[in-house]
């Protein structure tokens, strides 16, 4: 027996390894990997497929039983459940028995310290402040216990905590490796956590089997950093990687076409140019509604999107719901004999208007300002793209930033963020009138009078053009046969283990 025992104690260790290997890594080509991952900075469309997989949020979002996944319902995440105190304070009680990646406990001193760091006026979180500046403070009452306070009643709170910019972070580790230690080496309570980053190259995480929601289904969660679309193809059909993103719509064939590969895909953003209105050349109005005007958005969507990318109604989500969305106000009008006549009397002497894009950030970014430059120089307009790997991070005085592209949010999904956020505070200078309704809205708890507000910010918008939306994409990914994974939009790519299997 004694002889049985030893031989069992000597097999359990080869059998628990074989067990890990039957469950796989998996690895995903992707246009980039940057080099911060501090969920509080890192808020792009390249930047959010993986600190989706490492952090984790108060309030979860669950897209699950969304048939395209572009819609969610709040569910508990971190904070196990919460209730209503008084019309600007809500109560979270927090799960116990969580722990970061590191092992450190998770408790409401991290929860006040996350938001703290972002709320602090002199802090680099500038556009995660933004958005989260109804918070008038969080206070810890017992270790997993947690108040906020908002500045007033706030309709989207708990939206806003179940969005990226409030993925929760451990206090201790972040006070000692400081903010750009932990963007190079970041720690949170997710599904994976973090191995290596080697920026331009690739990301590795480990599964975190003491995950909350459960162990991960896969062993190892790797992104590729592959920028060309025909390298993340090659990639995806030798099996050097088993997902690929941004497939633009004229390669969903050559995918298809591999026999080892299925499609997915889910509504994104809307995508919309932006004129900097500080500049003297895009700061006469009457330039920026004959730009829009002479763009055929139909034109885009059909040629460059295979009819699949759709005109939105101005600045509006179906999202935000029957009583914040009003089907009825009209697509933006293609109109370029009109457009003509706006640019002989608007104050544009032939002044150099540059489109600024990034050569890979946004599927058919590129093509798509192609294709805008030349209705612009059909009605006479000295228009010229300029393809910058740095365009996010120009200044508005820099005399080449006239134009570039964006795109907002989808979620959450409210226009306090979708319409707000996007606009305000950024290259618009006379958004004062806009900025006086957002905050009517943002603190109003009725919905008729928030339908109201916002449909008068999208008249100041249209009015005023300081950019125009083209169309809302498509994202589309390669995922090789034998995996069952859904992507959801914003282009969050969920690794949970309710979301990936593999059959065979």
């Amino acid at each position: 027996m004694r002889k049985l025992l030893l031989a069992i104690a000597v097999l359990l260790p080869t059998f628990a390894a074989a067990q890990e290997e039957s469950r796989p890594p998996l690895s995903v080509g992707v246009n980039t990997v940057r080099a911060n991952f501090d969920p509080g900075l890192a808020l792009g469309n390249v930047d959010i497929p993986i600190t989706y997989n490492m952090f984790d949020t108060l309030v979860a979002r669950d897209f699950s039983k969304s048939k395209d996944r572009t819609a969610y319902e709040l569910v508990p995440g971190l904070a196990q459940s919460w209730k209503r105190i008084d019309d600007r304070t809500m109560e979270f009680s927090l799960r116990q028995g969580v722990q970061f990646h590191n092992g450190q406990p998770f408790t409401s001193a991290d929860v006040k310290f996350t938001f703290d760091r972002i709320l602090d006026p002199t802090s680099d979180y500038v556009s995660a402040r933004n958005l989260l500046k109804v918070i008038e403070r969080v206070d810890a009452v017992d270790d997993l216990t947690v108040r906020i306070t908002t500045k007033a009643p706030s309709p989207i709170l708990l939206h806003l905590l179940a969005y990226h910019t409030s993925d929760i972070v451990p206090k201790a580790y972040f006070e000692s490796v400081g903010e750009a230690g932990f963007g190079q080496k970041p720690v949170g309570t997710g599904p994976f956590a973090f191995v290596k980053l080697q920026p331009d190259e690739s990301m590795e995480l480990k599964a975190n089997d003491a995950y909350f929601r459960g162990r991960p289904t896969i062993s190892a969660l790797t992104f590729k950093a592959i920028p060309e679309v025909s390298a993340r193809i090659t990639a995806l059909a030798n099996g050097e990687v088993d997902i690929i993103n941004s497939l633009p719509p004229d390669q969903l064939a050559a995918v298809q076409n591999l026999g080892c590969c299925q499609i997915h895909s889910t509504m994104a953003n809307h995508h919309f140019i932006q004129y900097n209105t500080y500049n003297p050349v895009t700061a006469d109005k009457t330039l920026r509604q004959a730009l829009n005007l002479a763009i055929d958005r139909q034109l885009l969507a059909n040629a460059l999107w295979d009819g699949k990318a759709t005109i939105p109604h101005s600045a509006q989500y179906e999202a935000w719901g029957p009583e914040l969305y009003n089907p009825d106000r009209p697509t933006p009008a293609y109109d370029p004999d009109r457009a003509r006549q706006l640019l002989k009397e608007s104050s544009y002497k032939g002044e150099p208007i540059y489109y600024l894009t990034h050569p890979v950030y946004y599927t058919n970014g590129v093509a798509v300002a192609e294709a805008v430059v030349q209705m612009w120089k059909a009605i006479g307009v000295n228009a010229s793209v300029r393809v910058d790997e740095g365009w996010s991070k120009l200044k508005k005085d820099d005399p080449v930033l006239t134009v570039k592209n964006g795109s907002d949010w989808v979620v959450p999904t409210d226009p306090a963020v979708t319409l707000f956020m996007t606009w305000s505070k950024r290259l618009w200078k006379d958004e004062a009138r806009f900025d006086e309704l957002a905050e009517q809205g943002e603190t109003s708890l009725d919905a008729k009078n928030r339908h109201d507000i916002y449909q008068k910010m999208i008249d100041v918008f249209e009015e005023d053009a300081p950019g125009t939306y083209l169309y809302r994409a498509p994202d589309f990914y390669g995922v090789r046969s034998g995996i069952q994974w859904l992507p959801n939009t914003e282009y969050t790519m969920d690794f949970r283990p309710d979301n990936v299997r593999f059959t065979k």
